[in-house]
């Protein structure tokens, strides 16, 4: 299927970007646009499957500042401790003994370029002309059927003499991915020691808590560069922290790496001088700010914690110093699954978690984060009629399925965390 994408748009391509000397057209801040006789430029001829792969191809071809290239941290498991649940519902996915974190590196593109589709897909493009895979995989289609094949040609890029980091993400307004995969990367590119001067976010779904956290980490304004729909931008240094790929179809449950839990944690935790909060040693976290996976029956769970001493949270209307402030603060943490739980990284170790789920979405993430943070963890499956499995975390289309939380078995549940007479 790639050699037929390519060979199909052959005839559109060209080796070289300008037929005759160009002039400059300013375009914004630090970045320029050349005027030549072509104003198109070539889509990619080829892929690589991973950035760890042009890591060794800019090696063994000594493009410039390869030996700027390594590995930050090796590959890595981590052991998982059994998690506790209701006998009947011993799911396969928290079967596991052990999950397996990648390496953890920089790739650096002298004269690389960033593309962005109207569906917001991003292409990171090698200076020899061929697509990232890894570092460009945003949606549900496999390598060749990227967007960025299905035209003919792409627009004349900008040009910036500056070094860019690109952080983007397709799910970065999700308070979770934009934790995990983008502020977490930050900490590569410093241990890289390679000097930033933009870093290159999607600037289509701006939130409160993205602004937040960026100051946080003191990462000022100036230095944010906000991608946009067909943005396409040409670097003189283009510097791409790794990414652990989402596997797609069937969605494959991967932990947040330990190091970007034990960096997170650490700095954002001192940001805040992070101090306890009387009254919230019992949490239940509540989605009542969400649009999907919401539990039906919520009204009659809050009633029974409350009376065990609960207060209710949303974390989606707190700011993040307050949400984490909360979380370490608690003991006692019941929740439904839903990115809010992101922050049990900043839990005291030892703190009691009860996660509830959907009979037919059970993504075992938070689990896997309670082992690197040394939570007691257990879980819940909510009612209703389960689907066959066949692999990882089921059919990714229930991820929107809502909760219907049996309230006998529930009180039983409680009472395994010792709340409850």
């Amino acid at each position: 299927m790639r050699q037929l994408l390519f060979s199909m748009r052959l005839e559109y391509r060209t080796k070289h970007m300008f037929q005759r000397p160009a002039r400059t057209l300013k375009s914004g801040p630090g970045i320029t646009r050349k005027e030549g006789v072509s104003m198109r430029e070539a889509i990619p001829d080829g892929i690589y499957e991973s950035l760890w792969s042009w890591v060794e191809t800019s090696r063994s071809r000594k493009y410039p500042d390869h030996e700027l290239q390594g590995v930050l941290y090796p590959e890595e498991t981590v052991s998982l401790t059994k998690a506790a649940g209701p006998d009947a519902q011993d799911h396969p996915n928290f079967r596991s003994k052990s999950v397996g974190i990648p390496k953890a590196f920089v790739g650096v593109l002298p004269e690389g370029r960033y593309w962005v589709a109207e569906d917001r897909t991003i292409a990171v493009i090698a200076p020899d002309n061929k697509l990232i895979w890894d570092v460009s995989m945003q949606y549900h289609f496999p390598n060749a059927a990227h967007p960025v094949f299905q035209h003919a040609d792409l627009p004349q890029a900008d040009y910036t003499a500056e070094t860019v980091a690109v952080l983007s993400y397709a799910w970065e307004s999700n308070y979770y991915h934009w934790l995990g995969d983008v502020l977490a990367r930050i900490h590569l590119l410093d241990l890289s020691g390679i000097p930033i001067d933009k870093y290159l976010i999607n600037g289509n779904d701006s939130a409160a808590f993205q602004t937040e956290t960026l100051s946080m980490l003191g990462i000022p304004g100036h230095k944010i560069m906000q991608s946009r729909r067909g943005m396409h931008l040409k670097a003189k240094r283009l510097v791409v922290p790794s990414l652990e790929m989402l596997q797609l179809l069937p969605l494959t449950p991967h932990s947040m790496a330990k190091w970007a839990i034990q960096y997170l944690r650490s700095e954002l935790m001192n940001s805040v001088h992070s101090r306890l909060i009387e009254g919230y040693e019992r949490i239940y976290v509540s989605r009542g700010d969400a649009a999907h996976r919401v539990v039906t029956n919520e009204d009659r769970i809050t009633e029974m914690v409350e009376s065990c001493g609960f207060k209710i949270i949303v974390p989606g209307h707190m700011p993040v110093a307050d949400q984490i402030r909360t979380f370490a603060s608690a003991d006692i943490i019941v929740a439904p699954h839903g990115a809010g739980l992101t922050n049990l990284m900043f839990c005291q170790s030892g703190t009691r978690v009860l996660e509830l789920f959907s009979p037919n979405y059970v993504n075992p993430l938070y689990w896997y984060m309670s082992n690197i943070v040394q939570l007691d963890y257990c879980y819940f499956i909510g009612q209703g009629e389960r689907q066959q499995i066949s692999s990882g975390i089921g059919d990714i289309g229930y991820r929107m399925e809502p909760i219907t939380v049996d309230l006998e078995a529930f009180s039983g549940m409680l009472k395994l965390l010792g709340v409850q007479e």
